[in-house]
C-alpha cells in the first residue's frame, strides 16, 4: 500500500499534470481528456527481519507486514471534460501490498502461505496487476442543485462524529450517491447521499451479512447562517443492513428481508461568531444501533457469514457491540484569537462521548474528533514492547518496541483503522467513553512559536462488572479487543469490564527559527501523563471469600467462590482464579486476587524531544531530534496480570530514539527518508505474594526466554511472564521516490 501519495485522495484526481492536446475533429470548447499520474516507490529496513508486506503494521490474519523490502506502484489519474455540465473522473492503480522488487516482475511463486510475495502471479497481491479503484461522474445542472457526484466518494464532506472519510487502503474504495445544494445566496446548503455500507466491516463482527447488495447509509446534512455572527445546521444518518428473510417460504410474491443491524445518529450543531476575536461552537449528537440479538441467524458463525453475536466474552472483536444501545455525544469549543493582540490566542473544548455512541460511519482514521493529542503512539498496544498476546510463544510485535511516532488522532469509533501504516504515520485511537476539558494556549510571536495542553479526561464507561450484575464476567455486549493494560491506551480498547480511571495531560512545545546561514529550526516538546484506575473498586467483586488462601501457602486455596449478584450467579472466579501451591510447597505461583487492589493502575509517564533542521540546498532539507519516553508504571500485580493475556508491564520503562529526517525535490521528484534508532529497557516490578518459577527448556524454546530465568506460568498455564530486566533495540528506515507527471 502506498502511504503518502494515498492521502491525496479522490480530489487529486483532477490534479493532473499532463494535458493531452485536444484531437483535431473536435472543437477547442469541446469534451477534452486529462491524463496524469504519480509513480511510487518505497523502500523499507529494520532489524525485525520482517518481509510479508510493504508496510510496517497490520492486525488482518494472512496480510502480512514487514519491515524490509522495496516496491514500486504507478497510479493513473483520468480527467474527462465532456461538457460544462458533465465531468468523469477515475483512478487506475497498480497493487502495491507485496510487490517487491525481488518478485521479479511477479513471478516469485514459492509456496502456498501467500504473504511476502510467496504466491508470486497465483495471488492479486503479488502479481502487480492494475485495476480500476475509483470512478466517478459529476453533474452540475445549474438548476435544482449545484452538483450530483455519482459513484467513487471519500465522502470526506460530512461529519467525523457521524460520516468520516472514508478509507481503507485508497481515498475512493467507498462508492455513493452525493446530492449537493444551497439556496439564499449559498446561507443554506445541504448535502443528501446514499453511501453503499462497507462489507468488509460495517457491521457486527465485522461483516454485513451474506445479502450486501441494498446495505446502505443514508445521511442528510443543512446548515444555515443567519448572519455573520450565528449559523446552525444538523446531520442526520441511518444505516441499515437486512439479510433475506429465514421465515418467507412463499417465493412467488418475491423474498422479504429481515434486518441484522440498524444504526441511526442525529446531530444538531451550532456556531457564534464575534468578529475575529472570538468563536463558539457546540454540537449534540444522539445514535441508536440495533445488532440482531435474538439467535435468529442461528447461534453460531462457522461459515454463516450473516450470524450476529449476542456476547464478545472477555476480548471479542467487533466495530460495533452486540444487541441495542443508545446514548449522547456532546462536545463545545470556544477560540479566542490574539484578544489582547500580542499573539497569544487560546482554545478550549468540553467533551463527553458515551459509552454507547455507535457510529457505524464515522470517520476510523485521518480525523481528529477532539482538541487533545491523547496518548502517544509510542506505546500504543500491550507488553512493554507492543506485542499483543505476548505471553504466548508466535505472536511477534508487529509494528515493533519502537511503535508510531507521529501524533494520534483521536476518532469516535471503536472501528478504529490503522491497517496498512508505517511507522511515520499518525495513529488513530477510538475516544469512546472520553469526557472531560482541554486548554490549548498558543502563541507565536515572529520566529518563535509555542503551544500548550492541559487536559483532563474521566471516562463514561467507568463501571463494575461491565456495567451490568447480572450478567457474567465473560458474557457482555461490549468487544474489548485487547483489553486496555499496556504502557499507554491500547489504541482500539474503549471497553474493560472494571474500570475507574482518570487521566491528566500535559504538553509543551515549541519551535524557533535561529538566523543562521539558511535559518536553523530547533524545535522541542515535553509531554506527561498522569493516570489512575482503581478498576475493580469494589470488595463485592472479588473472586473468592475472605481468607481462601492461606498467606502462609500451608495448604492450598479453598475456592469457596464469592457471588456479586443478588442471586448467587455470577462470579469473577470464572476469570481471576485461584494459583496452586508450588510442588516444593514454597508458595503460590501467583499471587491470589484477594484484595481490590491488586489490579490498580498508576502511570506516570514523560516524553522529552529535541531536534534541529536545516534547509541545506534550495531542495534539500534534514533534522535530527532526540526523544526519550520514561514511564513509572503500576499497572496491577501477578493476580491480575493483565487479564492473563498480555506480557505484564508494571515497572520502570525508559526508551530513546533517535531520528533523522530528510526531503529532497527535483523537478518532479519528492524523495523523503525517516530513519530511527530506539533502544531502550524495561525493569519489571510485579509486586509480592508468589514465588517466582525458573524457565525450563521448553519455557525457553517456546516463550524465547533464556534457561533458568525467573518468571510465572499464567493462569491457564500456556503463558510466561518473565521477571529479567528486558532490553530492546530497534533499527528501522522508510525511504520513498514519488514521481508526478
Amino acid at each position: 500500500m502506498m502511504t503518502s501519495s494515498k492521502r491525496k485522495g479522490v480530489a487529486a484526481l483532477a490534479a493532473v499534470t499532463t494535458l493531452l492536446p485536444a484531437v483535431p475533429s473536435l472543437a477547442q470548447d469541446g469534451p477534452r481528456l486529462q491524463i496524469g499520474g504519480t509513480t511510487y516507490t518505497k523502500w523499507l529496513y529494520g532489524n525485525q527481519r520482517n518481509q510479508g508486506a510493504l508496510y510496517n503494521f497490520t492486525t488482518i490474519p494472512g496480510e502480512g507486514y514487514g519491515d524490509n523490502g522495496i516496491g514500486t506502484e504507478l497510479e493513473l489519474l483520468l480527467n474527462a471534460r465532456i461538457s460544462s455540465q458533465v465531468e468523469v473522473r477515475g483512478r487506475i492503480h497498480s497493487r502495491f501490498n507485496q510487490n517487491f522488487w525481488t518478485n521479479f516482475g511477479g513471478f516469485g511463486a514459492q509456496g502456498d502461505n501467500c504473504v511476502g510475495g510467496n504466491c508470486g502471479e497465483f495471488d492479486a497481491r503479488s502479481s502487480q496487476y492494475i485495476k480500476l479503484r475509483g470512478i466517478a461522474v459529476t453533474l452540475t445542472p445549474g438548476y435544482l442543485i449545484d452538483s450530483a457526484t455519482i459513484g467513487a466518494n471519500d465522502f470526506g464532506q460530512f461529519d467525523p462524529y457521524v460520516v468520516g472519510r472514508i478509507r481503507y487502503i485508497d481515498r475512493d474504495n467507498a462508492s455513493g450517491i452525493l446530492v449537493q445544494s444551497s439556496a439564499f445566496d449559498r446561507r443554506l446548503s445541504w448535502d443528501a447521499a446514499a453511501i453503499a455500507l462497507p462489507r468488509l466491516w460495517a457491521g457486527p463482527n465485522f461483516k454485513t451479512g451474506e445479502y450486501h447488495a441494498r446495505d446502505a447509509s443514508y445521511v442528510f446534512q443543512t446548515r444555515y447562517t443567519l448572519n455573520d455572527n450565528f449559523d446552525f445546521g444538523g446531520i442526520f444518518q441511518y444505516a441499515d443492513d437486512r439479510e433475506i428473510s429465514l421465515t418467507d417460504t412463499n417465493l412467488d410474491d418475491g423474498r422479504d428481508l429481515y434486518p441484522r443491524f440498524r444504526n441511526g445518529v442525529g446531530a444538531l450543531k451550532a456556531g457564534f461568531h464575534l468578529g475575529s476575536i472570538l468563536d463558539v461552537r457546540g454540537a449534540f449528537y444522539r445514535s441508536y444501533a440495533h445488532a440482531e440479538n435474538t439467535n435468529y441467524f442461528g447461534t453460531s458463525g462457522d461459515k454463516n457469514n450473516s450470524w450476529v453475536p449476542k456476547s464478545f466474552g472477555l476480548n471479542g472483536y467487533s466495530p460495533v457491540p452486540a444487541g441495542r444501545h443508545e446514548d449522547n455525544t456532546w462536545r463545545v469549543d470556544l477560540t479566542l484569537n490574539d484578544p489582547f493582540d500580542i499573539g497569544l490566542s487560546l482554545n478550549v473544548q468540553g467533551f463527553s462521548i458515551g459509552a454507547d455512541y455507535v457510529s457505524i460511519m464515522a470517520a476510523r482514521r485521518e480525523s481528529d474528533v477532539l482538541l487533545t493529542e491523547g496518548t502517544d503512539g509510542s506505546f500504543a498496544f500491550p507488553g512493554p514492547n507492543n506485542r499483543s498476546y505476548g505471553v504466548y510463544g508466535g505472536n511477534p510485535a508487529v509494528i515493533g518496541y519502537g511503535g508510531w511516532t507521529n501524533e494520534s488522532q483521536q476518532v469516535a469509533t471503536i472501528n478504529v483503522d490503522n491497517e496498512f501504516t508505517d511507522f511515520d504515520e499518525p495513529m488513530a485511537q477510538t475516544v469512546i467513553g472520553w469526557k472531560g476539558v482541554t486548554f490549548n494556549p498558543v502563541y507565536s510571536n515572529g520566529a518563535l512559536d509555542i503551544a500548550g495542553e492541559y487536559s483532563f479526561i474521566t471516562y463514561n464507561t467507568n463501571w463494575q462488572a461491565w456495567g451490568d450484575d447480572n450478567r457474567g464476567i465473560k458474557d457482555t455486549d461490549y468487544p474489548g479487543a485487547e483489553l486496555d493494560s499496556g504502557v499507554l491506551h491500547n489504541f482500539r480498547s474503549a471497553y474493560q469490564p472494571f474500570q475507574d480511571k482518570q487521566t491528566h495531560i500535559a504538553v509543551l512545545k515549541a519551535r524557533y527559527v535561529l538566523d543562521i546561514g539558511r535559518g536553523i529550526d530547533v524545535f522541542g516538546k515535553v509531554k506527561y501523563i498522569h493516570e489512575s484506575d482503581k478498576r475493580l473498586n469494589n470488595k463485592k467483586y472479588l473472586p473468592y471469600q475472605d481468607g481462601d488462601c492461606p498467606a502462609d501457602a500451608s495448604t492450598n486455596c479453598q475456592n469457596n467462590v464469592r457471588y456479586y449478584d443478588s442471586e448467587g450467579r455470577f462470579s469473577t472466579a470464572e476469570l481471576y482464579t485461584n494459583p496452586n501451591r508450588l510442588p516444593d510447597g514454597s508458595g503460590y505461583g501467583f499471587k491470589p486476587f484477594d484484595d481490590i487492589s491488586d489490579d490498580d493502575r498508576l502511570l506516570n509517564y514523560s516524553s522529552f524531544n529535541l531536534g534541529a533542521g536545516y534547509q541545506l540546498t534550495d531542495d534539500l532539507y534534514a533534522s535530527l531530534s532526540y526523544t526519550k519516553f520514561l514511564a513509572d508504571l503500576k499497572d496491577g500485580n501477578t493476580a491480575f496480570q493483565s487479564y492473563g493475556l498480555h506480557q505484564m508491564v508494571s515497572g520502570k520503562h525508559d526508551k530513546n530514539m533517535v531520528a533523522l529526517k530528510a526531503k529532497y525535490i527535483l523537478a518532479g521528484v519528492e524523495f523523503g527518508l525517516e530513519g530511527q534508532y530506539i533502544f531502550g529497557t524495561f525493569e519489571p516490578d510485579y509486586g509480592g505474594g508468589f514465588v517466582p518459577t525458573l524457565a525450563d527448556e521448553t519455557i525457553a524454546k517456546e516463550k524465547n526466554v533464556p534457561v533458568g530465568s525467573p518468571g510465572f506460568v499464567t493462569r491457564d498455564t500456556y503463558g510466561w511472564n518473565s521477571l529479567e530486566n528486558r532490553f530492546f533495540a530497534q533499527t528501522r528506515l522508510k525511504a520513498f521516490m514519488k514521481a508526478q507527471f
